[in-house]
């Protein structure tokens, strides 16, 4: 990412005002972005191959497009195996994102990577705890948005 960033940023200037170039922020959102769309595609895949045919012949049986078909029957029957995927995937970026200090995106990672070049212990604790108690209260919430569709469904 840090070679075509900057090469769009040297090509158009005004790419660089808006804070895209070789490291920062904008790639390392750009690349957790693009890491996360393959479980993202295939967690939605997933789900919707596992609606029953037997439901979407029951829905084309009573009349419905194949737009309110897809929307009324197959989204909501898959939304919990698509959300499981969404979940992963918060937590793998949430992880990920402490990689993203190395090309000079900041946050928890910086303290980590700080504390590991320096071998200073309490450096890396105090921006691996951080991380490792947001992915677990992202994980909990997701769990928690599951249980609740899957309680409304029944």
């Amino acid at each position: 990412m840090i070679a075509p960033l900057s090469g769009l940023a040297a090509a158009w200037p005004w790419l660089h005002d808006l804070g895209i170039g070789g490291i920062g922020l904008a790639p390392a959102l750009i690349a957790l972005v693009l890491y996360a769309l393959l479980p993202l595609v295939r967690s939605v895949h997933a789900g919707l191959t596992q609606v029953p045919d037997s439901v979407i012949d029951a829905g084309r049986g009573m009349g419905l497009s194949r737009r309110q078909l897809f929307w009324r029957v197959e989204v909501p029957l898959a939304l919990p195996v698509m959300l499981s995927g969404v979940r992963v995937i918060a937590v793998q970026t949430v992880g990920m994102g402490m990689v993203a200090a190395l090309i000079g995106a900041g946050g928890f990672g910086a303290l980590m990577f700080q504390g590991l070049l320096s071998s200073a212990l309490e450096l890396v604790l105090l921006g691996v705890i951080p991380a490792v108690a947001l992915a677990l209260v992202v994980d909990t919430l997701f769990k928690v948005i599951i249980s609740l569709l899957q309680k409304v469904r029944l």
